[in-house]
């Protein structure tokens, strides 16, 4: 099976072009990258005002929109960043589009990748890269970087890393290859999924 969401690099969201925090934002940058895959479609982000690109929107509000950061206060409460949260994610996005679009999932596997791809989903999904190191050669453990499955090819996964091919360690991260001993490795196990109406 063959099934590549995302095959055009114009289609593409790399997060070292936003105007916020472009080496923080992997989270905001895979959640729009998700929602334009889908055809859910972004209105919602790009009505936020304030900045050009619906990264840095979907950022902006997050951090600052009552019901989310309320949200955010009761049930994380941390130095940790709103957007850094799945669970933050998926209650703002829900919110923003005042209707449920997206949903927390703590067991991805690889059925539930293959039928939402079948669907025209892409899958947002944290990895974890312990042995990565940044574009200066210095070991810089990233103990969590979200990135969007966009297909899949036999058994070998699509990616899309909006900061680099962490796998290579080369500065493209569009359509990266993962194989299931990649995945698995590297995985968390959790994802935030989509929902088309």
């Amino acid at each position: 099976m063959k099934i590549n969401l995302c095959p055009k690099r114009e289609n593409f969201y790399s997060q070292l072009n936003n105007e916020i925090d472009p080496h923080n934002t992997c989270q905001v940058t895979s959640m729009v990258a998700g929602l334009d895959i889908s055809k859910i479609g972004l209105e919602p982000i790009l009505c936020i005002t304030g900045y050009k690109q619906p990264e840095d929107k979907l950022k902006f509000f997050m951090e600052n929109d009552p019901a989310v950061q309320a949200f955010y206060r009761k049930n994380f409460n941390t130095v940790i960043p709103a957007p850094e949260w799945a669970g933050v994610m998926v209650f703002a996005i829900n919110q923003l589009y005042k209707t449920k679009v997206v949903y927390y999932d703590d067991y991805l596997d690889y059925d539930d990748i293959t039928g939402d791809l079948q669907k025209g989903l892409p899958i947002y999904t944290s990895m974890r890269f312990m042995e990565n190191k940044n574009f200066s050669g210095k070991l810089s453990p990233v103990l969590g970087h979200i990135v969007l499955i966009v297909g899949i090819d036999n058994n070998n996964l699509i990616v899309n890393d909006p900061y680099k091919n962490h796998l290579t360690g080369d500065r493209d991260g569009f359509n990266n290859i993962y194989t299931t001993e990649d995945f698995l490795k590297h995985n968390k196990g959790y994802a935030i999924r989509y929902i088309r109406g």
